[in-house]
């Protein structure tokens, strides 16, 4: 603690309020660490208000070292302090609720909006799929709706998968290529099928023979068991 005898260096620091360097802040029971001067870049937001107003009692906490509890979600706090660190996007995991994100961003007076939040990139697997349900709804759309159908035509690779992989976008590019491997085309057909027949329920039987040359676009056509 401070002494009240000689003028040493650390009855210096322990009287001087400057030297505070670090803001503890608790938030929601779980304490975390933050750059005074990291706040400071935003001197509007509540966060930068709490190291640039000097009168308030909070700036005086955090002058002494003490923590200041905010009654926030601490499983999101750390989205906040990325944007002060590195701004916009945010990162955001795939399993969180964008909406929180936006809401506790918001709290804090950073505008954001959900166009703002970036998921991880798409595993191969699930680009695979993408691409497979949306030839799946192309098929589809060309095919008469009888009660039961069977959907068996060989289709054009470069008719139906290439525009799929252009709507997906360039995670997709990978795909364009799957023609130089039999064993990936079957795979991909594979999950086309398991898409027709999710997408169009109960009834429904699909084969499909994809072609590996360029052809013109083919018709796919519904036939009644």
């Amino acid at each position: 603690g401070c002494n009240t005898g000689p003028y040493t260096l650390a009855h210096l620091l322990c009287r001087s309020p400057a030297v505070t360097s670090v803001v503890r802040l608790n938030v929601g029971g779980r304490e975390f660490s933050v750059a005074k001067t990291m706040l400071a870049m935003h001197p509007h937001n509540i966060l930068g208000q709490l190291v640039t107003h000097e009168s308030t009692d909070e700036y005086q906490q955090i002058q002494q070292g003490q923590p200041i509890f905010i009654e926030r979600d601490p499983t999101l706090f750390p989205y906040v302090l990325e944007y002060y660190r590195d701004g916009l996007p945010l990162l955001v995991d795939d399993k969180v609720d964008k909406r929180k994100v936006v809401r506790e961003m918001r709290y804090f007076g950073i505008d954001v909006n959900e166009s703002d939040l970036q998921g991880p990139p798409p595993s191969r697997d699930e680009v695979i799929r993408r691409v497979a349900n949306n030839v799946a709804l192309g098929l589809l759309a060309k095919v008469p709706r009888p009660t039961t159908y069977e959907i068996n035509r060989e289709i054009s690779y470069e008719a139906l998968v290439i525009a799929a992989c252009d709507w997906v976008g360039p995670e997709a590019a990978e795909i364009r290529t799957f023609p130089e491997d039999a064993g990936k085309v079957d795979l991909l057909f594979g999950m086309v099928c398991q898409e027709v027949e999710k997408e169009a329920g109960a009834g429904i039987r699909c084969t499909l023979t994809p072609s590996l040359t360029p052809s013109p676009p083919t018709g796919v056509r519904g036939r009644p068991k």
